[in-house]
């Protein structure tokens, strides 16, 4: 019976010890929220670009810092050998994140089978 708690115990605190619930920066995931994988992620909102690499359809990344980031941004990647974009003109007007997590979500809207779109959405974690 000791050996269990002490098991517990240790599973339970390194588990409690995983996430940070106060970051000290921004820290952003992405979620391929399609049916296709996605390759070679680039996203910038705001600041230097960060890689993400590959992600698997439903599939999720590890969180990575953000010195500034947006509600949306600059998105570059490979689904099915195509090249997806999503390129903002600017941030005028809208408010920088504030310290936390966050999720990007991003999707494919094929209504239009010749000119896939990228959509991204944001997420707050809590």
């Amino acid at each position: 019976m000791k050996n269990f708690f002490t098991l517990f115990l240790t599973l339970f605190l390194i588990t409690a010890c995983t996430d940070d619930p106060d970051p000290e920066g921004i820290l952003i995931r992405v979620e391929n929220s399609s049916s296709v994988d996605f390759k070679d992620i680039r996203i910038s909102s705001g600041s230097t670009p960060v890689e993400f690499g590959n992600i698997s359809a439903g599939a999720r990344s590890d969180f990575k810092e953000f010195e500034s980031a947006y509600r949306y941004g600059f998105v570059s990647l490979l689904a099915n050998g195509k090249e997806l974009r999503i390129q903002p003109f600017d941030y005028v007007g809208e408010t920088p994140l504030s310290k936390g997590y966050y999720t990007y979500k991003l999707d494919i809207d094929n209504s239009n089978p010749d000119n896939p779109t990228l959509q991204m959405e944001l997420a707050t974690e809590d």
